[in-house]
């Protein structure tokens, strides 16, 4: 097994609040890459299981059908395939884990200028891990601020249970239930540089408003996972990959 990366400040921040904020994950250069690859498939127009997109003259309006998320494209493309795996994402996530980790998702989130965001929820509603919880890995592929609809958590909030999602806002949000944050948790909203990763909790209550701004998108690269000694999952992800 690799050496540590992280520091016991760091796992501890993670247990107690939920989330981790590790800046430089990824380079410039990987940051660019991924961008490269995912407009590569964005020219395609439809990748089967992975996206349809529509010319803006036929999208009513609405940005996310010109430019919808990309879900799963490390299963088309070799290069995004390395970075759903990519060994230094691996180490932070075995330490923060203390195990062995297994891939279930890739996602590219364009997020353009307009969009709508996505209402508050938790992962592990949609992956189901039992035991425990999934994690994530939200790799920021530039900046991110309040302006273009930086993501927004609840620190402490994984140690509820799944809640109930209920119905929700879909002028604001592009999926269409959300839960209702329990008063105790405040709302924090995480700016991030380029290249930086946000490590999360699959109980974690988070979410993400509209991108207000006119020009600016907010590129990013989301994966998930889960412990290695997990039961049982959600078989709609499947097949998964073992990282060790």
């Amino acid at each position: 097994m690799s050496p540590r990366v992280l520091t016991d400040k760091q796992v501890r921040f993670y247990d107690e609040e939920g989330y981790l904020l590790v800046p430089g994950v990824f380079t410039e250069e990987e940051c660019d890459e991924i961008i490269a690859r995912a407009q590569a498939l964005h020219a395609r127009g439809h990748v089967p299981g992975c996206f349809r997109a529509v010319p803006p003259e036929e999208s009513g309006g609405d940005p996310l059908k010109v430019y919808p998320r990309m879900m799963h494209p490390h299963r088309v493309d070799e290069r995004l395939l390395h970075y759903l795996t990519h060994p230094k994402v691996a180490d932070i996530l075995r330490d923060l884990l203390r195990d062995g980790v297994i891939a279930l998702q890739s996602m590219f989130y364009w997020k353009p200028p307009g969009a709508r965001g996505q209402a508050f929820h938790q992962d592990d509603y949609y992956l189901q891990t039992k035991p425990g919880a999934c994690i994530a890995a939200w790799i920021a592929l530039e900046k991110m601020d309040e302006e273009n609809g930086a993501m927004r958590v609840f620190p402490g909030s994984h140690r509820e249970p799944i809640l109930e999602m209920v119905p929700t806002d879909t002028s604001v949000s592009f999926t269409d239930i959300a839960v209702v944050p329990p008063p105790q948790y405040s709302e924090l909203l995480v700016e991030m540089e380029k290249g930086d990763g946000l490590f999360f909790h699959g109980r974690l209550i988070h979410g993400s408003f509209p991108n207000r701004s006119q020009t600016r998108f907010r590129k990013s690269w989301i994966c998930h996972y889960i412990p290695a000694s997990s039961e049982s999952y959600n078989p709609a992800y499947n097949p998964v990959i073992p990282m060790g």
